[in-house]
């Protein structure tokens, strides 16, 4: 253990094993709501129940031997909303041209992370902005997540009204969001894991979730994702998909540097943000290649860091966690919109906490927050969200420097 430097980081291997556990239990809902997501889109759900896991194990196991951190990389929340009803339903885009563009974006990062365009990235948006953008897509999932399960519905009249809340699948996704909350409430480690559980087993008394033949299965095949970006590159290589790859590449960028930035202050160091980047960075590639949407440093890995997690050893008890949860992929029959619903919803409402970090006094700020917040939902996309805000914020920034011009 000598490669993780637990003695000096002040931890030892029973507290990094059970950091974890603990890190895994409070993510492991991403390897049931990221099938039945991205199924959505036409891509085969037990593929994706394994490239979300193979991705989950790469990318953690980059972050544990290049950075030694106590950090989780899997499929984002949020980011894959963006991929399936953004780039495929809405903009008509296949999913495989969807992954290409993906492979495209996590080149992308690769290459800001090891050279000076990094800090530039960093830098173009004020810290106000980045808090938006995470707000605005906590208020999307959260919006997938009520329409999905029916207790939000399409009215010709009004845009959007109340579903019925009478039937049995709105009373299920209720029940399960009121539980989820309130494991999170009392802080049970695993709140959102454990509330689709139940909310699972809330199901199957109720006749309204059918157990599969089995629980234990070998493991699905890659084959009708795998290596599929490549194949597709030519068809997108044009200026029509730049934006696409661009808001892959940003809001997997400002995410992860978001949750590394967060964990090293709840750990109270300061340690190589970069080499967390790049680790990230090649997390993402690995996404592209296994066949799932874009990945990201999982906040939920602060669930470990309050446990004692503070080096790369972590990360490894959290990848051979994900690696022994393969075998378990025929519980995904089990996972229905209503139950997704309430992990979408809680982490939907967590990311709205960004707003705090907003000066909502400074009007420039508040303009484009509130149009990056709002446009998101609204236009079920994220590249729109940040179009709206960011290009007033541009607009109103270039009339502050003509004010200064001429009040010299």
């Amino acid at each position: 253990m000598k490669f993780f430097n637990l003695r000096a980081n002040h931890t030892d291997v029973r507290t990094e094993v059970l950091a974890g556990f603990t890190t895994f239990i409070s993510m492991s809902y991403i390897l049931f709501v990221q099938p039945a997501m991205l199924a959505q889109a036409g891509m085969d759900k037990g593929a994706v129940f394994t490239a979300t896991a193979a991705v989950s194990i790469f990318g953690t196991l980059m972050m544990a031997f290049i950075a030694n951190m106590p950090i989780a990389i899997s499929t984002g929340m949020g980011i894959n909303s963006a991929f399936v009803f953004s780039v495929v339903l809405q903009q008509g885009y296949s999913w495989q041209e969807a992954l290409s563009a993906m492979l495209l974006a996590g080149l992308l990062y690769l290459i800001v992370v090891i050279t000076p365009i990094r800090d530039w990235i960093i830098n173009i948006f004020p810290n106000d902005l980045k808090s938006a953008i995470s707000a605005g897509i906590g208020l999307l999932i959260a919006t997938i997540g009520l329409t999905g399960s029916g207790l939000i519905v399409a009215d010709p009249a009004t845009f959007t009204t109340m579903g019925s809340l009478t039937s049995p699948q709105s009373l299920l996704t209720i029940a399960g969001v009121l539980i989820t909350l309130a494991l999170y409430y009392y802080r049970i480690p695993g709140a959102i894991f454990l509330g689709m559980m139940v909310t699972t087993i809330l199901g199957l008394v109720t006749g309204l979730v059918h157990a599969p033949s089995q629980v234990v299965s070998s493991v699905p095949s890659l084959k009708p994702t795998f290596g599929v970006a490549f194949s597709h590159l030519p068809s997108v290589m044009n200026w029509h998909i730049l934006p696409i790859v661009l808001t892959f590449f940003l809001v997997a960028f400002f995410d992860t540097t978001g949750t590394i930035l967060g964990v090293q202050k709840q750990m109270g160091t300061d340690r190589d943000t970069n080499k967390s980047l790049i680790a990230s960075a090649l997390g993402n590639i690995s996404a592209a290649i296994f066949g799932t949407s874009p990945a990201t440093a999982f906040v939920e890995s602060n669930a470990g860091v309050s446990a004692g997690g503070r080096t790369g050893l972590t990360s490894v008890v959290v990848a051979i966690l994900f690696a022994l949860s393969l075998f378990f992929s025929p519980l995904l029959t089990m996972i229905t919109p209503q139950i997704t619903a309430s992990a979408l919803i809680v982490v939907g409402v967590l990311m709205l906490g960004n707003l705090k970090d907003i000066d909502w006094n400074n009007f420039k700020i508040a303009a484009s927050a509130f149009l990056i917040v709002l446009g998101m939902p609204l236009t079920h996309s994220i590249s729109d969200g940040i179009l709206l805000g960011g290009g007033v914020y541009l607009v109103l920034s270039a009339l502050d420097w003509i004010k200064k011009q001429f009040t010299k």
